[in-house]
């Protein structure tokens, strides 16, 4: 009989992933017990926190808002819970996609890898919103020409960045870039936690689309 996986082993698994048919069975055995790992073991609020920084640069509970790697929807539940009602998302993970979709708070849910062109019109959101997903083993800078094409003017993304790539895999650069280009104007960047520990794990970002 196998070992049941604690958490720490998954998330150290995870941030060891790089295919996308590794990591799609990988969430697969992950998917139905995220939530409570995650949340009740490892206290896991940068979510929470991102998802408070969306709120507090976009008030506006109309707004329309893309969840980039929603996983298993726990930055929108904050953002449903405070009133906003118009969340799509997508997820390279069909079962993380199942479990969000469970939770009957957004308006569609895509299965996709963000890595390839997202499959929108270009200005169809408000918000995008990202927790999680610009970490080791997941997805680097290269989307966000991608996300700010999924913006309209005036839009907003917030998002972490594990800080362990913040500048090694180009991630400062490519928003320094954004800003510079005419295409983005920096909000609020900040450094905080991923967990309810004094560590401080990643960087918060906001940016708006200005062009």
């Amino acid at each position: 009989m196998s070992k049941i996986k604690g958490p720490s082993t998954f998330v150290s698994e995870a941030y060891q992933l790089g295919d996308e048919a590794g990591t799609v069975d990988f969430y697969k055995k992950w998917a139905d017990d995220y939530d409570h790992q995650m949340l009740d073991e490892l206290e896991y609020v940068a979510p929470t926190g991102i998802a408070r920084l969306l709120c507090a640069h976009l008030p506006n509970k109309e707004a329309e808002i893309f969840d980039v790697g929603c996983g298993t929807g726990l930055t929108c539940r904050f953002l449903a819970d405070n009133g906003y009602n118009a969340l799509d998302g997508i997820d390279l993970s069909p079962d993380m996609v199942r479990v969000a979709r469970a939770l009957g708070i957004y308006r569609d849910l895509i299965v996709g890898d963000v890595n390839q062109p997202i499959q929108r019109p270009s200005a169809s959101y408000d918000g995008v919103i990202s927790s999680g997903t610009f970490t080791h083993g997941h997805v680097g800078p290269e989307p966000l020409d991608n996300i700010f094409r999924l913006l309209r003017t005036g839009g907003v993304l917030a998002c972490t960045v594990h800080r362990d790539l913040w500048e090694s895999r180009g991630f400062k650069q490519k928003f320094e870039m954004l800003v510079s280009s005419g295409t983005a104007r920096c909000l609020e960047l900040k450094t905080d936690r991923y967990y309810d520990t004094d560590n401080i794990e990643g960087w918060f970002c906001v940016y708006q689309k200005v062009t």
